[in-house]
């Protein structure tokens, strides 16, 4: 497991970016930050390369209902996705053993039929809420009961296509230099609205820490949207 930073206060478990991602797009493949992560750091990559051969082992349910710490918010997969089923069904068997732990994901798994009916299944739990992975390659997610879920777009270009819905999420890949943008305007002595206005909403909700500003005291575990199930009829 990995401790939360300042930007999460998570605990998460990670696996190898790419290989563990079999709804990987042509998009989300090319910009994968944890794929870069890895090439960077050497550490990083032998620990996700332990992580996975840990999954693929007979300890990772007993293991990990053990130690995840109490009463906390837990990212299943900073780098990587749900690799196949039978790793989803050892997911279920941890969330259902650790009531008092909420846990979420993001995922393309959900465009492998097999794997799908099983991430369903952990979604159902209470304390488990799964969040669909979209782009452009992939469209407006056309699995089963995917109305229900609440879809994470990124965009490049601060453009998002008709289909992302009023709740939906987007992240913005240029947030990093928007803020730049903003503190050089300031700088200079200029209105930085104007240089660099903020997007709080394009289409749907844009991520908070992805807004182009700094915002004081942030946490995925203090916003929670990302988190917190949306708000639909049923859980089925």
């Amino acid at each position: 497991m990995s401790a939360g930073n300042s930007k999460t206060e998570c605990f998460s478990f990670d696996l190898p970016a790419k290989i563990t991602c079999p709804g990987m797009t042509g998009e989300c493949g090319k910009d994968c930050y944890a794929a870069k992560l890895m090439r960077v750091y050497k550490g990083v990559a032998a620990k996700y390369a332990r992580n996975l051969e840990f999954a693929n082992s007979s300890q990772m349910v007993s293991h990990m209902i053990e130690e995840i710490p109490t009463s906390c918010q837990f990212r299943i997969h900073v780098s990587g996705d749900f690799k196949d089923a039978k790793y989803v069904r050892n997911w279920i068997k941890i969330c259902k053993a650790r009531p008092d732990v909420i846990f979420y994901a993001y995922t393309r798994s959900w465009q492998v039929k097999e794997i799908w009916q099983h991430i369903r299944k952990l979604h159902a739990l209470p304390n488990v809420n799964v969040n669909l992975s979209v782009d452009d390659e992939t469209g407006t997610p056309k699995c089963y009961k995917a109305q229900e879920y609440r879809w994470c777009y990124l965009t490049k270009t601060d453009n998002t296509p008709d289909w992302i819905r009023h709740d939906d999420i987007i992240f913005r890949s240029n947030h990093l230099g928007q803020k730049t943008r903003r503190k050089n305007a300031v700088k200079k002595g200029l209105n930085p609205n104007d240089i660099a206005p903020l997007i709080k909403r394009l289409g749907g909700l844009v991520c908070p820490k992805e807004q182009g500003q700094d915002t004081p005291n942030f946490s995925c575990a203090k916003c929670m949207l990302c988190i917190d199930k949306p708000k639909i009829p049923a859980y089925v």
